[in-house]
């Protein structure tokens, strides 16, 4: 049965406006990683998860998870998750979603975990409604959402690529030339306080292409 079709014979085994409302609730778990980029964390992305299973078998539906490794190194990591719905033991309904991290984004010990997280939203979007997730975010959350600040891997790679200079203040002005980073950025000052996730990320790709 295709995707289409079981969105047309059967109700969705997703609690819409209860995940809704849990986006609302919790977006101090939605963190905000450029400029119109978002991300859930992997505790919410596990909140939802359960919520989505736990109400799909009130509806006599269950989920079978499958969590696949595609590619492993130091500088990057991608994941393949399986969903399976099943009915009375049959399966109707099966997505499958990628999910990659890179070492680039300063999350080393975690990349494994920001891709399983990033293929599983890219599921409930699958399963709620195209872009589902996004939508919500950026509806009720614009105004409140936070971007996440530098990791402190991002800020430890930018001071290793000021002392090789990598990172001079041709680059720096290039980036606030192209809009990447505001008018009157000080990148000094900047890492003592205030550098942003998406700041470190566009400094760092920067002196790394050159």
């Amino acid at each position: 049965m295709s995707e289409k079709d079981f969105q047309t014979n059967h109700a969705l085994p997703v609690p819409v406006d209860a995940m809704r409302s849990i986006l609302t609730e919790r977006k101090n778990l939605i963190v905000k990683i450029g400029k119109d980029t978002y991300e859930i964390t992997r505790p919410l992305a596990l909140e939802l998860w359960r919520m989505c299973r736990d109400y799909a078998s009130t509806q006599g539906f269950t989920f079978h998870e499958d969590c696949q490794v595609l590619y492993a190194s130091p500088e990057q990591v991608i994941v393949k998750v399986i969903l399976k719905v099943a009915r009375e033991g049959q399966v109707i309904l099966e997505l499958t979603e990628i999910g990659e991290a890179t070492a680039r984004e300063g999350k080393n010990d975690t990349m494994a975990r920001t891709a399983f997280t990033r293929a599983m939203k890219r599921l409930f979007e699958k399963l709620a409604g195209e872009d589902f997730i996004n939508k919500v975010i950026k509806t009720l959350f614009k105004d409140s959402i936070q971007e996440a600040p530098a990791s402190e891997k991002q800020k430890e790679l930018i001071r290793k690529l000021l002392q090789e200079g990598k990172i001079t203040k041709e680059t720096i002005a290039e980036l606030i030339a192209e809009g990447k980073l505001p008018e009157g950025f000080i990148l000094k000052e900047a890492l003592k306080q205030g550098l942003t996730y998406s700041q470190a990320k566009e400094i760092i790709g920067k002196a790394l292409s050159k």
